[in-house]
């Protein structure tokens, strides 16, 4: 284990060094408490530019926590690529969720994505059900009441498990 991770003192188990990496991962969270705060009033009805900016947002928000963890910014840069673009959309519903993005912008969104580009009925089908699948996956994730720490480590093990 490399030496800038280990905190000073006894350690039980590596209790203490994983609970300095759980500070690390923390640490890296761009916003480490609901950034969207001001986006998420559930009173709050978002436009479909709103919630194109929100979705970009929680992209973005993947790629520099992801850039900030231990270890991620020591892979070639091909490798961190490979990574993202194989777990984006995990790590997107987990921001999602994080940031309790409200459920009733999936709508928006899907219209959204039919209006960009019109689509053949079956894709119009598979399209709607892939956004029923993440409001499904978000509000579960919802129900559990994940913590920051929570959120950072199931971010990490997506990440590095692919």
């Amino acid at each position: 284990m490399p030496s800038q991770f280990m905190a000073n003192g006894d350690t039980l188990n590596g209790h203490t060094y994983l609970s300095s990496y759980i500070s690390l991962l923390l640490r890296a969270e761009p916003f480490p408490t609901s950034p969207y705060g001001q986006c998420m009033n559930a009173n709050n009805i978002m436009g479909v530019d709103n919630i194109c900016e929100l979705a970009s947002r929680l992209l973005f928000s993947a790629v520099g926590w992801a850039k900030n963890i231990p270890f991620f910014p020591e892979l070639q840069v091909t490798d961190q690529v490979a990574l993202l673009r194989l777990v984006w959309s995990e790590l997107f519903v987990l921001n999602a969720s994080q940031c309790s993005m409200p459920l009733h912008v999936a709508p928006l969104l899907a219209a959204a994505g039919l209006h960009a580009s019109p689509m053949a009925a079956d894709r119009v089908v598979a399209f709607m059900d892939h956004i029923r699948i993440f409001q499904e996956q978000v509000e579960k994730l919802k129900a559990l009441h994940v913590d920051s720490a929570e959120y950072s480590c199931l971010k990490a093990i997506v990440l590095f498990t692919s």
